[in-house]
């Protein structure tokens, strides 16, 4: 008999004390009623101050198949992932949603559209259910990411993703602080595809984004891109060839003083913005030089360590009788 292949799913747990177990619960019954993969659990509390991390110990203490880790903060939803990646184990790797967004009864459609070969299969959402701003800051991501580093134009992103082995392989490498998933796979391989999954409402709290972290995110972008670097190049020579257009027409008629306010302002500001630009590429350089932490790990822990955690206090209180 053929061993089955296994699925490791990753899933960066942010305030989701009240609905992460019920999401193991019934992903794993999806998977048990398939019948087609072995499966593990690969849970990430991303520095939730809440009883989040309570609940995936007890997880972990319940099914042999559920692995805890417990991050020192919070560092992200992307870099959470790459955290629980590292631990994955199986032969395709499924991230995932803690809230019942990306529902488990959705998996089988990703799961099928891999095994026609593709690399990754994102699940694409027919109607979403988000909020305005982040409905925004997914336009913006989106059209983003197709100039800076040439994603198809159809192709959308989604939390809940499947990949093959080889590129969780390859991106657990990246070791930025400022890591971005979406550019991690694009540059990884191109067999890349969506399929369409039907995007349920939040059971239980509310997005971790706000704006200031969807405006760090759509930076991100700039670790896998040198199009703004070349950019400002190609505008400094456009705006040195119009210098020297005016100032040949200057010499020829007498210019007002407002325009040339005007001209010194514009000038100016497309000065401050690229040197500004250029500083955030040098600081990001900076971080990597002094290793600027992607993520730290606090804890781990998964049925046999909690087993032996009960044995060494068991111990402990015989010896004190």
């Amino acid at each position: 008999m053929m061993n089955k292949l296994k699925i490791s799913i990753v899933i960066p747990c942010y305030y989701a004390e009240r609905s992460i177990s019920e999401v193991v619960t019934q992903t794993a019954m999806e998977f048990d009623k398939q019948g087609r993969y072995e499966y593990s659990f690969i849970l990430v509390n991303d520095g939730s101050k809440d009883g989040t991390y309570r609940e995936i110990c007890k997880l972990a203490g319940k099914y042999d198949f559920v692995i805890g880790i417990d991050l020192s903060k919070n560092f992200g939803q992307h870099n959470a992932t790459l955290a629980g990646m590292k631990y994955a184990d199986g032969d395709y790797i499924l991230t995932m949603d803690d809230d019942f967004q990306t529902h488990p009864s959705q998996i089988h459609i990703l799961t099928d559209k891999l095994e026609e070969g593709y690399d990754i299969v994102y699940g694409s959402f027919c109607k979403k259910k988000y909020s305005f701003i982040k409905k925004l800051g997914s336009k913006l991501n989106d059209l983003t990411v197709r100039w800076l580093i040439g994603k198809p134009k159809n192709l959308k992103a989604c939390p809940m993703c499947l990949m093959r082995r080889f590129v969780r392989d390859e991106i657990i490498k990246s070791g930025s602080a400022y890591t971005n998933l979406q550019g991690l796979y694009l540059r990884t391989c191109s067999r890349i595809v969506n399929a369409d999954i039907e995007h349920y409402s939040r059971q239980n709290g509310k997005s971790g984004y706000n704006l200031r972290k969807l405006l760090r995110l759509w930076a991100s972008f700039f670790n896998y891109s040198t199009k703004p670097i070349r950019f400002i190049l190609s505008l400094g020579a456009s705006l040195s060839a119009a210098g020297m257009v005016y100032l040949i027409l200057s010499l020829c008629s007498a210019a007002g003083l407002h325009t040339l306010y005007a001209e010194v302002l514009l000038l100016s500001g497309v000065i401050v913005l690229s040197l500004g630009l250029i500083g955030e590429y040098i600081l990001r350089m900076f971080m990597a030089i002094t290793h600027e932490p992607q993520y730290v790990i606090r804890t781990d822990t998964n049925k046999s360590a909690l087993e032996e955690l009960e044995r060494e206090e068991e111990n402990a209180y015989i010896g004190c009788r």
